[in-house]
């Protein structure tokens, strides 16, 4: 296996690829971990927790974490055998190593990732410094860190989990956890939260140090553009939202417009913008007096053509609701903004809303690069290998499976 990740290393360089393949770099550090094994096997529980707690109180006076790398992992390996009934494989140790180092880990489906991520989150959090698992939905956020909490608690660390839904107390105590495992989402719609805060008691994170990132190329690559948005309701009117939505259900898609349905992109042809100007009585359409009343019209076509419901939304109780689009489930008070809300109103002749307004925004792309240090692991990283490095500094490293 070895051998064959040496001959892949060397074709990478060759063609440029920073991607590391070649693992003999950590093979002296490993064999360092390995070397306690016998001694620490011999150990009583209470005695491997003594060794446990002196780590922590080392990191906590500041000693450097680097120094104490070789011990904590191992404790670790040797604790998760007893409490999880799971011994870390070597290349889980390696992983957790290279994710430590700040790098991005390619690992196959079902060679435990999760436990991979114990390493590299327990280290990290041993300075009091917070240390954040970002997954990439609710259910996985909670069951890892109850499956992985007896290694966390075996250190003395505590462990939290935030998900959709929580009250602020609740999620408060969840980020003032050494580890927190929750969702990008989550953790970037906090982020935006607490932006708007004028109060420090009403602020919910800490400040970030770490982020660890379960299924990278989902959370990096995929969904690194979609913004996050905090809107709210605002109290003006759209007027003609209703005559709007029944125009552009006369329109024709390649006659009077054609959109890029990948791009979400709408293009008025000119034989539209003449049905247009003569349906809305006015002599240029394009005009700037004319600015407001395009808008409208582009986001009742947005709604007609692009937005389709029981796929993007979904209509309850007389109310329109966003659906994510990579979840599948309803977005608690999240609404679409600049009018494009009450053009899905229009569209489906349901009663106003007060329309949305965006507060706060950012992207989870920019979101990640505020954690000081960044990690991860993925099943598939090299397709997005040249993303990875130019948008996270993020290099991978391969990593063979056990067997």
């Amino acid at each position: 296996m070895r051998l064959l990740h040496s001959l892949r290393h060397l074709h990478a360089k060759l063609s440029g690829s920073m991607t590391e393949y070649n693992l003999t770099a950590y093979d002296h550090i490993y064999s360092q971990i390995d070397a306690l094994e016998n001694e620490l096997k011999a150990l009583p529980d209470h005695a491997l927790k003594l060794l446990a707690d002196a780590c922590h109180a080392k990191a906590l006076a500041g000693d450097p974490i680097d120094e104490l790398l070789v011990e904590v992992f191992a404790i670790i390996r040797e604790v998760a055998g007893r409490t999880l009934q799971m011994r870390p494989f070597e290349v889980q140790v390696i992983g957790g190593i290279a994710m430590h180092r700040g790098k991005l880990a390619e690992m196959q489906t079902g060679e435990g990732k999760t436990l991979t991520a114990v390493f590299p989150a327990t280290l990290n959090a041993l300075s009091g410094k917070s240390v954040h698992v970002l997954t990439f939905n609710d259910y996985l956020a909670r069951r890892d860190a109850e499956w992985m909490r007896p290694v966390y608690e075996f250190f003395g660390l505590s462990v939290g989990t935030v998900r959709e839904g929580m009250n602020f107390d609740d999620r408060r105590r969840a980020y003032a956890a050494d580890i927190t495992y929750l969702t990008a989402k989550e953790a970037g719609f906090d982020y935006l939260r607490d932006n708007m805060c004028y109060r420090q008691q009403d602020i919910v994170q800490r400040s970030f140090h770490m982020a660890i990132i379960d299924e990278a190329d989902s959370i990096l690559i995929d969904e690194a553009r979609i913004p996050l948005m905090i809107a709210g309701s605002a109290d003006d009117f759209i007027p003609g939202a209703y005559r709007y939505a029944a125009i552009a259900r006369t329109l024709k898609n390649g006659y009077d417009f054609e959109f890029d349905e990948y791009a979400r992109n709408i293009h008025l042809t000119d034989r539209g913008v003449a049905q247009l100007e003569q349906e809305l009585a006015v002599s240029n359409l394009y005009d700037e007096a004319n600015v407001d009343l395009l808008a409208r019209l582009y986001c009742a076509i947005h709604a007609e053509c692009l937005l389709h419901r029981d796929v993007d939304y979904i209509e309850r109780n007389n109310r329109i609701e966003l659906v994510d689009e990579f979840t599948g489930r309803v977005a608690d008070k999240r609404r679409w903004p600049d009018g494009l809300q009450t053009a899905l109103e229009a569209k489906e002749n349901v009663p106003r809303q007060s329309s949305g307004r965006i507060y706060n925004s950012i992207t989870l792309q920019h979101f990640v690069q505020l954690y000081p240090k960044r990690c991860g692991m993925t099943a598939t990283a090299r397709a997005a290998e040249n993303e990875f490095r130019r948008f996270y500094d993020l290099n991978i490293v391969v990593i063979p499976p056990n067997k």
